[in-house]
C-alpha cells in the first residue's frame, strides 16, 4: 500500500478525491467511474475492519489511468477505514472559516497547556485536591511571571520593541489603573 505523501509526489489521486460511500458500499472515481467491488475485510490480525473497493476492468480503457495508479495490474484499488464517512466530513469542516476561527483560541489554549506541561504540572506532587490545585496556581503563576520576564527582555532590545510595545504597556497600565 503507497502512502498519501509517496501518492502525491507521484501525481497519483490521494483517497480523498474518490467518493466514497460507504453506506451504499458505492465509490466513483476522479473519472467518474463506478466501483465493480466494495468489500468489507476483517483482519484479525490486526484486529481491524476496512474496506476494499476496486474498479476492475474499467481502469484498463480510462485517460487517467497514469494519475490514478501506478500497479503492473493497470487498476486502482482503494482501502478505507470503517469510519470514512465520519473523517470525510470533518474534514470538510475543517476548511471552512467558522472551523478555523474556533481553532484559533484552541490553538493558544493549548500553547498555554504545552507550556505548563513541560514545566511541572504533568504530574502532581502532592496528595488531597486542595493542595494540588494550590501547587497548580503556583504554577500558572510562575508561568506568567516567566511570560513577563520574557516580554520585558524582548522590549529592552533596541529596534524590536516599537510602538508596539509601548501600546501593550500603556493599556496594561490603563487596565491596572481601572482596577
Amino acid at each position: 500500500m503507497t502512502l498519501l505523501w509517496a501518492q502525491r509526489a507521484q501525481g497519483i489521486y490521494p483517497t480523498e478525491a474518490f467518493d466514497v460511500d460507504t453506506a451504499r458500499r458505492v465509490a466513483t472515481c476522479p473519472a467518474g467511474k463506478t466501483s465493480t467491488e466494495f468489500g468489507m475485510i476483517n483482519d484479525a490480525y490486526q484486529n481491524t475492519s476496512y474496506y476494499r473497493i476496486q474498479w476492475g476492468r474499467q481502469c484498463a480503457t480510462c485517460e487517467r489511468q497514469a494519475q490514478c495508479t501506478t500497479s503492473d495490474q493497470k487498476r486502482r484499488v482503494l482501502c478505507v477505514g470503517v469510519q470514512h464517512a465520519l473523517i470525510q466530513a470533518r474534514r470538510r469542516e475543517m476548511l471552512t472559516p467558522a472551523f478555523k476561527e474556533r481553532m484559533h483560541q484552541r490553538n493558544a489554549i493549548e500553547g498555554t497547556i504545552s507550556e505548563l506541561t513541560r514545566n511541572g504540572m504533568r504530574r502532581t506532587r502532592y496528595r488531597g485536591l486542595a493542595k494540588t490545585k494550590l501547587a497548580n496556581y503556583f504554577h500558572g503563576a510562575a508561568c506568567n511571571i516567566r511570560r513577563w520576564l520574557r516580554l520585558l527582555a524582548w522590549a529592552s532590545v533596541p529596534g524590536k520593541g516599537g510602538d508596539k510595545t509601548r501600546g501593550f504597556f500603556s493599556t496594561m497600565a490603563v487596565a491596572a489603573a481601572a482596577t
